[in-house]
């Protein structure tokens, strides 16, 4: 998994794609809503299928077009620093944190992330960090006080403006709502990606 970028670069869909998709996921409803079809877990659990496959596919083939249009030095530092994340984003709060840890400088390390993945290094430590508050607000016990601090954030207030900017509900908002689901919304990346919360 560590060694995959598809989760991490933005990959446009064709108009033809889109439509393709949009129209899988409209018949799939459609299936789903009428229960009294012959056969419907097995057709249900077949479109499925098809449909990750076929979203695989299309990231897969997209990412590999990608890829080859970054030297092999960017996608090997993307990639590590990606690895570095996802084992220590809890401690690890600054780009030059993560650059130092992998010899470099902050500013060669988030030029090259951005490069290949179209966000800056920040984007992607507080998304590690959101991913973790809303599963650890949605699935534990701990207060919102206690979840701030198990992520690494001494100051409980500035996780709840951060978690709010992100979001645009509170994290006792959230937990009260069972939005698990909950994704970073267009806003959200492009406040993230703003040069200026690097």
């Amino acid at each position: 998994m560590d060694q995959c970028l598809s989760e991490v670069i933005q990959i446009p869909l064709s108009p033809e794609q889109s439509a393709g998709f949009n129209s899988y996921i409209s018949y799939l409803y459609k299936v789903y809503e009428d229960p009294a079809q012959l056969f419907h877990k097995s057709i249900i659990q077949s479109l499925v299928t098809a449909f990750v496959f076929q979203i695989a596919s299309a990231y897969l083939s997209i990412e590999k077009f990608q890829l080859i249009k970054h030297p092999a030095r960017s996608i090997e530092i993307t990639k590590k620093f990606m690895q570095i994340l996802r084992h220590n984003y809890k401690s690890l709060k600054k780009p030059s944190e993560y650059a130092a840890s992998m010899n470099i400088t902050a500013s060669y390390l988030n030029d090259t992330v951005r490069t290949v993945t179209g966000f800056p290094v920040t984007y992607f430590i507080q998304q590690e960090l959101m991913r973790e508050a809303q599963r650890l607000l949605y699935h534990s016990d701990l207060s919102v006080k206690e979840v701030a601090y198990a992520l690494g954030y001494e100051d409980d207030k500035y996780f709840n403006r951060l978690f709010s900017k992100i979001f645009g509900v509170s994290p006792g908002a959230f937990r009260k709502s069972g939005e698990a689901s909950i994704r970073l919304s267009d806003p959200a990346h492009q406040a993230l990606s703003d040069p200026k919360n690097i």
